[in-house]
Parts: C-alpha cells; sequence; structure tokens
C-alpha cells in the first residue's frame, strides 16, 4: 500500500509539473529539433502553423513555452498577454529574392515587394522602416504562404519578394537560380542603424509568467533544454535535426533545408537585453510595435 502512495504521489508530482511547448513549422524548428526528438519529461511538445493560431495560444494562455517573431510576442504583451520574453534563437533568416538586378536599396524605388502577411513578421517590420526611413516609395503586397509566393515569381506574376529561409532557397531551387538572392535583410538593418553586428533578434522563446511563478524549476529545466537543443545537439546532430525537420514539414527537401540551414545564424542566448532594447526602441519609433513592455525579460 505505502508503495502504490508513493507511486501515487510521484506520479501527481509529475502531472503538476507538466507543461506545453510551441515551436512554428519553419526555421524556428532547427534549434528545437533536439527537444522535439529527445523529450523532456512532462513537457509536451506541439506546432503552430499560421499567426491567428499563435496569437490564440497566447492570448488564451495555452502555451507556456512559445516561440515567436520578436515583434508579434512583444504586441501581444501589449496586449494583456502575460508572458515574458525568455530568450533568441534565430538571427538572421531573411532576404530579398527577385529575377531581376537589385543592386541597392533606392532601385525598389516605385516597386511591389511581396513578403508573408502577418502583424509582427520580421521583413514586414523592416520594410515599412526602410520605406519610411529611406523615403523609398515601393509598395508592400501580403500573401498568405511561402509556396504561394515562390509560384508568382516563378510565373512572372510578381518580381520581388522578402522571405525567410528555408522559402528563399526553395525558390532558387524550383527556379534553376532564375531567382537569386539581392539583399540581405540583416545586412540592410544594420546598415540603417550604423550597427557593427548583421543580425536581429528573430525570433525568440515567450514564456507564460503563470507557469514561472507555479514552478521556476521547471522553466528553468525547459529552457536548459532548448538552450542545450539549439546549442549542442543541432551544431552536433545537424543531420537528424534536419531529418527532424524535413519529415515535419514534409514539403520542403532536404537539400533545401541544408541549404537554408547554412544562410540561417541559430544559437541560443538569453543575455539579450542590450541588442533587443535597440531593436524595440527602432520597431517602436516607426510604429512597427506600440510600446516596449515594463519586465519584457524573464530573469531565470
Amino acid at each position: 500500500m505505502k508503495k502504490i502512495l508513493i507511486i501515487l504521489f510521484l506520479f501527481l508530482t509529475l502531472i503538476s509539473f507538466s507543461g506545453t511547448f510551441f515551436n512554428p513549422l519553419g526555421p524556428t524548428l532547427l534549434p528545437a529539433a533536439g527537444m522535439y526528438i529527445n523529450k523532456v519529461p512532462t513537457l509536451q511538445t506541439d506546432f503552430w502553423r499560421n499567426i491567428d493560431q499563435a496569437q490564440t495560444l497566447v492570448l488564451k494562455s495555452q502555451a507556456d513555452f512559445i516561440v515567436l517573431p520578436v515583434a508579434l510576442g512583444v504586441e501581444l504583451i501589449n496586449k494583456g498577454a502575460d508572458y515574458s520574453l525568455a530568450g533568441i534563437s534565430l538571427w538572421k533568416s531573411f532576404y530579398l529574392i527577385s529575377n531581376n538586378e537589385i543592386s541597392g536599396v533606392n532601385d525598389l524605388n516605385g516597386k511591389r515587394i511581396v513578403t508573408l502577411h502577418g502583424p509582427g513578421q520580421t521583413a514586414d517590420v523592416i520594410l515599412k522602416i526602410l520605406k519610411k526611413m529611406n523615403n523609398i516609395d515601393f509598395e508592400i503586397v501580403y500573401v498568405t504562404s511561402g509556396p504561394e509566393i515562390i509560384q508568382l515569381l516563378a510565373s512572372g506574376k510578381e518580381n520581388i519578394a522578402v522571405l525567410p529561409e528555408p522559402f528563399v532557397s526553395l525558390a532558387e531551387v524550383k527556379t534553376q537560380g532564375k531567382i537569386k538572392v539581392r539583399m540581405d535583410l540583416q545586412k540592410i538593418y544594420a546598415s540603417m542603424f550604423n550597427l557593427k553586428d548583421q543580425k536581429i533578434p528573430i525570433a525568440g522563446v515567450f514564456v507564460s509568467n503563470k507557469k514561472y511563478k507555479e514552478n521556476p524549476n521547471f522553466v528553468k529545466r525547459v529552457l536548459d533544454a532548448y538552450e542545450n537543443s539549439a546549442n549542442e545537439f543541432y551544431k552536433n546532430n545537424f543531420e537528424q535535426a534536419i531529418d527532424y525537420v524535413f519529415k515535419v514539414m514534409q514539403t520542403m527537401p532536404k537539400p533545401v533545408l541544408e541549404k537554408a540551414a547554412s544562410r540561417s545564424e541559430i544559437y541560443y542566448r538569453n543575455d539579450i537585453k542590450e541588442i533587443t532594447d535597440l531593436y524595440l526602441k527602432n520597431l517602436l519609433e516607426y510604429n512597427a510595435i506600440s510600446n516596449i513592455p515594463e519586465d519584457l525579460y524573464l530573469n531565470y
């Protein structure tokens, strides 16, 4: 009887420590692959597939941990979501692609630029800043999916797009190199603000403050597992991470994922305040976010 009670106690303890972790399908799944392959005890891992779903998960507090574009996560906090930013894992992923030669930002004047639809989407934010800061008149056209944008480019219905990896590499492969990378969005951002570091805090892990208050040790354990996945597993088990993302996405060939990974900058760090504060200050100045929340960062 005593043994049964001990087992029951341990079971209830494990259940009380359980949590949910959501990651979008795409390049940000690569740093998380180790966590999804080697499960963290009592942590349920799942995916979000569109911005509307991500907003619902956060605003209804259905996700204890969720990987989001930084600008989107901040705006959801501004809307009342009780979350904090724990760290950044994706720093480089966005490129301007075209079947036309483009030598500089002034060549974008009077053009149409296609990008993914969604508030807080990094490309949209940087394009709006570029447009206003350089007084360039171009139209931003929103499309719901990366494959649809690639099809528009391949058919000649559109000529310029800004996309994240792995869609950039997929566009190159599908058009046999007719569509090429013309600009690195990270370099554009750095040049606009005279930054030496050509990277953007694109996506990071947001954590439910309620979950952290309930069990900070569990939260730390999950974040440590995520850091290990991004900084150790991804580096030391690259092919396994690629294989996993290939199987999950099902729409992206492995050579494309490998090419995309080589052009992305992936590593996790939680000492992010200085670089992220600067990014958010720029976003606020150009009306990409409505406010910079107090106590934004999770100190763990």
